[in-house]
């Protein structure tokens, strides 16, 4: 399976607009070393906005990135 690595675009909310997609790799390692390069060339303000996801194919990576996930249960004493 293959590893994607994205530009995200996301809205003042957070709210995530667009997901370009920069590269794909065969190999972890030089997804992780793209994504590095791109996230110096960026300006700090959107170094985080960098995503490497893997999936079967372009679209299941997409729909992974857009997925909402519930927020972690914080017990009392971690609050």
């Amino acid at each position: 399976m293959p590893y994607f690595v994205f530009h995200l675009d996301k809205g003042t909310n957070g709210v995530l607009r667009g997901a370009d997609l920069q590269d794909q790799f065969q190999d972890y390692r030089a997804a992780k070393q793209y994504a590095r390069k791109l996230r110096l060339d960026m300006n700090v303000k959107e170094a985080g906005e960098i995503k490497i996801m893997f999936a079967d194919s372009l679209e299941m990576a997409e729909s992974k990135l857009t997925e909402s996930r519930d927020a972690p249960i914080l017990r009392e004493w971690e609050k």
